[in-house]
C-alpha cells in the first residue's frame, strides 16, 4: 500500500528561487531595462526631502535602472540580486557611476553583512512578493538594523487588487503559485503592510498609483 504523496513546501528554498530569477533574466535580455522605474522617481522625491547624500542598498536591483539613478544623483550605492544574468549585466553597462556597487547575493544576507545604523535608505522594488513568511520578517528587522534614525525604507509592492493575483494555485492567503513548481508570488493588502511595518518604524508617506495595483511605501526608523 502507497502512503500520501509528499507535497512540495509552500515556499522553494532560495536556491531555487534564485534560479527562477535566472531564468527570467536569461529568457528576457530586455527584462527592466531602460530609465529608472516608475517607482524610483516617487521614492526619490522622499528621499531626496530628508537627504542630498548619503548611503542606499537596492535589495533586488536587476540590472541596475534604478541603482544608476540614485548613483547619478550623488548617493553611495550597493545594488544586489541574486541573478547572476542581472548582476553581469548590470557591471555591463557603460553608464555606471562610480558610486555604485553591484553584489551577487539575496536580500536576507546583504542585509546581514551590512553594518547597523550605516544607511540613510533601504530601496526595494517588489521583490517582497517573492519572500516566504519568516524570511520576509527578518528583511524588515534587518532593515531597521541597518538604518540610522531618520532614514528611509523605500518599497514597492503589488497590491492584492491586481489582476494576476488569484491566478493559479493558492499557497498561503494572498499567495499564488502560476503554475507547478514555479516560484509562489505575495500579493499585499493596506493591513498586511501596516503589520510588517508596525515595529521599528514611522510610516512617511504611502501611495496606490491608479491603474498600477501598486503600493508605494516610504516609512523612516524613529
Amino acid at each position: 500500500m502507497t502512503g500520501p504523496v509528499p507535497q512540495p513546501p509552500p515556499w522553494p528554498p532560495l536556491p531555487a528561487r534564485a534560479a527562477g530569477a535566472e531564468g527570467i533574466y536569461r529568457g528576457n535580455p530586455d527584462r527592466f531595462t531602460g530609465p529608472p522605474s516608475r517607482f524610483y522617481h516617487w521614492a526619490f522625491a522622499r528621499l531626496t526631502s530628508q537627504f542630498a547624500r548619503g548611503q542606499v542598498l537596492e535589495l533586488g536591483c536587476g540590472t541596475g535602472r534604478d541603482a544608476r539613478g540614485f548613483a547619478a544623483a550623488g548617493f553611495q550605492v550597493t545594488a544586489v540580486d541574486y541573478s547572476v544574468t542581472a548582476i553581469e549585466r548590470a557591471r555591463q553597462e557603460i553608464d555606471n557611476p562610480p558610486t555604485i556597487r553591484f553584489r551577487r547575493t539575496d536580500a536576507l544576507t546583504a542585509l546581514q553583512e551590512t553594518l547597523t545604523a550605516s544607511l540613510e535608505a533601504v530601496y526595494v522594488h517588489a521583490v517582497y512578493m517573492m519572500l516566504p513568511d519568516d524570511e520576509l520578517a527578518a528583511v524588515f528587522r534587518e532593515v531597521r538594523r541597518v538604518l540610522h534614525p531618520g532614514g528611509f525604507h523605500l518599497f514597492a509592492v503589488r497590491s492584492v487588487t491586481d489582476p494576476t493575483a488569484g491566478l493559479g494555485e493558492q499557497v498561503t492567503p494572498d499567495v499564488w503559485r502560476r503554475s507547478a513548481g514555479s516560484v509562489p508570488y505575495r500579493f499585499f493588502r493596506s493591513e498586511t503592510i501596516d503589520a510588517l511595518t508596525a515595529q521599528g518604524f514611522e510610516r512617511w508617506a504611502t501611495d496606490f498609483p491608479e491603474g498600477l495595483h501598486f503600493w508605494y511605501v516610504a516609512d523612516r526608523r524613529p
